[in-house]
């Protein structure tokens, strides 16, 4: 079976990472097509559904997450698996715009302190929509495990010690790896495979690549997309469409 997503191409500016992004043919386009799918992304990190997130049905992603592009939801994942490694800045954001002339195309921008920490984030959510909406009848994805990998290997890329991992989350991400990322080359076309656990290594990290930012915070790229400015707030956290289920 295809997977949900087929990441074309990543571009990688001073202050965003731009992904192109196809939902590949047969695949949900909404997430209201599998509500029961929805609920499992939410439960493996039910924080999104308190991101900021105008210009859709309210100022809450909870308040569309029942019905928005899965595309969309997949920024929003991304951008909580950046934040909960409190390595993202102060503010984590990003914005799902549609490729005109295609309904199934899309670029996702996500805020990039560190290229190696959004390329891992959004390969780690691509392999967390494809369990939740393809393949629920396997091991669920250990959401904690991954953002611990993802921390352990940004730190290591950094020459930071102590931002660590523990052995069983290392092993919990590098299920990422199955996802599929693009050429993180500006202008780079082709798939290649990138997982969070070499993302640095075989992604953007490569001699053509260009860093995002330098670690600092960068605000809102837009004003649509998702927004986190604390780590961890999730309570009162809805999503009424998929936890009533």
């Amino acid at each position: 079976m295809a997977d949900l997503f087929n990441i074309l191409k990543v571009t990688v500016g001073p202050k965003k990472l731009t992904a192109r992004v196809l939902v590949n043919p047969g695949m949900p386009l909404m997430t209201s097509e599998n509500v029961e799918a929805t609920a499992r992304v939410y439960y493996l990190a039910p924080a999104i559904a308190e991101h900021m997130c105008l210009g859709d049905a309210g100022s809450k992603f909870q308040d569309c997450m029942g019905h928005t592009e899965l595309a969309h939801l997949l920024e929003h994942l991304t951008v909580e698996i950046m934040n909960e490694t409190g390595l993202a800045g102060g503010i984590s954001s990003g914005r799902t715009r549609g490729v005109m002339g295609d309904d199934r195309l899309f670029d996702i921008e996500i805020s990039c302190p560190d290229d190696a920490l959004a390329v891992g984030a959004l390969s780690s959510a691509s392999f967390m929509m494809n369990w939740a909406y393809l393949h629920a009848d396997q091991t669920p994805p250990d959401f904690p495990g991954t953002v611990a990998a993802l921390a352990s290997l940004v730190g290591s890329l950094r020459g930071e010690a102590g931002v660590g991992a523990t052995d069983a989350g290392v092993d919990a991400g590098a299920g990422a790896a199955d996802a599929r990322v693009g050429s993180a080359d500006a202008g780079a076309d082709g798939v290649a495979g990138v997982g969070a656990a070499d993302a640095g290594a075989d992604g953007v990290a490569g001699e053509n690549a260009v860093a995002c930012g330098d670690g600092g915070s960068y605000g809102m790229i837009d004003t649509e997309g998702a927004s986190v400015v604390e780590r961890g707030a999730v309570d009162g956290a809805v999503f009424g469409g998929a936890a009533a289920e």
